[in-house]
C-alpha cells in the first residue's frame, strides 16, 4: 500500500486536518503528472530507428550501384575525377556521419546526372540516379526527428525524477511531522502509515534497482 492509497482509505479520518487534505491533494497531482511524464518517456523509438536504418540501407544499395556503372564509364573513358567520385564501399558510407553520408550520395547524384545516358549501358536508369536525389533527402529528414524523440523521452525522464524527488521531500518534511501524533492518539492508524511509509523505502533498496531515478512515494 502506498503512502497515497494510505490517506485515499482514511481520508475521512483527515477530513478536520486541512495540512494533511492538503498534501493528499498534492500527492495525487504529483501521480497524475509522474504518470503523464512516464507515458511520454515510454515512446518507443525502436520502430524510428528501424525505419531509419532500412533507409539508409535501401540508400546504399542504390549508391553502390550507380557507382560500380560510373566506375566503368570512367574506365571506358579515362574520366579521372569521375572514377574518384564513383570510389566508394559499403563499409566507407556505413560508417560514415550523417552529414558526411548524405553530402557523398549528392556528390555522386550530381556526377550521375552528367553521364545518365552512359549508364544505361550498365543497368543504371533515370529513375535509379533520381532514387539517390530523393532518398538523400528523406534521410536528411528521418535523422532530426529520430532525435527529437529521443530528447523529449530524456526530457522526461529529467522530470519524472524531478517531481518523485519533490514528492519524497514532501512527504518526509511536511507529512511526517503531520503524522507523528497519531502515534499517541491512534497508534494502529500510524502503525498502518509506517507500513506504507517502509514500502517506499524497501522499493528504493531493491537488488533490482540500478538506475539513478528516486522511488516513488507515492
Amino acid at each position: 500500500m502506498s503512502v497515497e492509497q494510505f490517506l485515499t482509505i482514511n481520508q475521512l479520518l483527515f477530513n478536520d486536518k486541512p495540512p494533511i487534505v492538503a498534501v493528499h491533494t498534492q500527492l495525487k497531482t504529483a501521480i497524475s503528472e509522474i504518470e503523464l511524464n512516464e507515458q511520454t518517456q515510454a515512446v518507443d523509438t525502436t520502430i524510428d530507428t528501424t525505419i531509419k536504418g532500412e533507409a539508409k540501407d535501401e540508400l546504399i544499395a542504390t549508391t553502390l550501384r550507380v557507382a560500380a556503372a560510373m566506375s566503368a564509364v570512367a574506365a571506358a573513358t579515362s574520366d579521372t575525377r569521375l572514377r574518384m567520385i564513383a570510389d566508394v564501399s559499403k563499409t566507407d558510407l556505413t560508417r560514415m556521419r550523417e552529414g558526411d553520408f548524405s553530402t557523398r550520395i549528392r556528390t555522386i547524384f550530381q556526377a550521375a546526372m552528367a553521364v545518365a545516358p552512359e549508364l544505361l549501358t550498365w543497368g543504371v536508369t533515370q529513375a535509379d540516379i533520381d532514387s539517390l536525389d530523393t532518398g538523400s533527402s528523406s534521410f536528411i529528414q528521418l535523422a532530426p526527428e529520430n532525435r527529437n524523440i529521443k530528447a523529449v523521452s530524456t526530457q522526461a525522464k529529467s522530470e519524472i525524477t524531478t517531481k518523485i524527488s519533490e514528492t519524497n521531500a514532501l512527504i518526509r518534511n511536511t507529512l511526517d511531522p503531520l503524522m507523528l501524533p497519531y502515534k499517541t492518539l491512534n497508534p494502529t492508524l500510524h502503525g498502518q502509515y509506517l507500513v506504507a511509509r517502509a514500502t517506499i523505502n524497501t522499493a528504493g533498496s531493491h537488488p533490482g534497482k540500478t538506475d539513478n531515478t528516486p522511488t516513488p512515494a507515492v
